[in-house]
């Protein structure tokens, strides 16, 4: 699989999402069932680190489609969401999505360059 999802600790308030060198949009969706069904599985908000320092770039197709029903069917337990590495396209849209959304996990969006920023942002140790 192209997307990795898993926990972050044992306490479940932070989840992990490793995006790989080659993923696909079948992979995001099968991704996006992993990460609402931990969601779901959980009473709390969750913040939300997304590793996307490895990957080639996106796939071909409607990007923004895609990412905006996915913000849209969203838990509404999702706390911050920081982006590790996106490259200039991916954040782009991702910046676009902040702006149109009315969705809180979109507004929550950070990026920033290390998963060290990340760690230190959601005070991961």
């Amino acid at each position: 699989m192209g997307i990795q999802v898993s926990w972050s600790s044992d306490a479940h308030n932070t989840m992990l999402v490793t995006y790989e060198r080659s993923w696909s949009w079948a992979d995001f969706a099968d991704a996006k069932v992993q990460i609402d069904t931990l969601l779901n599985s959980v009473n709390h908000n969750v913040d939300i680190l997304s590793d996307s320092s490895k990957s080639g770039g996106l796939p071909g197709g409607n990007a923004l489609s895609v990412l905006a029903r996915s913000f849209q069917s969203a838990p509404s337990n999702i706390g911050k969401v920081v982006v590790v590495g996106a490259n200039p396209f991916f954040k782009s849209l991702l910046q676009i999505l902040q702006t149109v959304s009315l969705n809180r996990a979109a507004k929550n969006i950070h990026f920033v360059k290390s998963s060290e920023e990340a760690r230190s942002l959601l005070k991961i140790i």
